[in-house]
């Protein structure tokens, strides 16, 4: 008789969670519109804009990390596509009136993406507001 576990899909997935893996990826290109800023040079101290990166609850374990406040000129897609690949979830880019667009990702990922925006000079660490902690 053959084993039963052999060649089940759990024994194939356990197996496939056991390998490294090993990814390089390029932000380059995330800007797409490279439009000057009019603001003071001297005014540095002050953010330009604050990043809030907060987390929704949905039903049971569920939730949502919502990002909203990014500049512009960024391609939220492209980000977007890169912490998925990264951080193995999914996620889409909602337009909301009092937020403008919003990047929504499966999980609470808040200080994995906080990390991610200022490790790929996305936004600087003292433009992100994290909400929760």
């Amino acid at each position: 008789q053959p084993s039963s576990s052999a060649g089940s899909p759990s024994a194939n997935k356990n197996r496939r969670e056991g390998e490294a893996k090993t990814q390089t990826m390029s932000l380059d290109n995330i800007v797409f519109n490279n439009a000057t800023d009019d603001f003071d040079a001297g005014d540095s101290t002050a953010p330009s804009s604050v990043v809030h990166i907060r987390n929704q609850q949905r039903n049971g374990r569920k939730s949502l990390t919502t990002i909203s406040g990014l500049a512009d000129d960024l391609d939220l897609k492209k980000i977007l596509k890169y912490i998925r690949k990264m951080y193995q979830t999914n996620g889409t880019v909602k337009n909301d009136k009092e937020h403008g667009d919003v990047i929504q990702v499966q999980g609470d990922l808040r200080k994995e993406i906080a990390q991610f925006l200022t490790e790929y000079k996305v936004c600087g660490k003292e433009e992100i507001k994290l909400h929760g902690y």
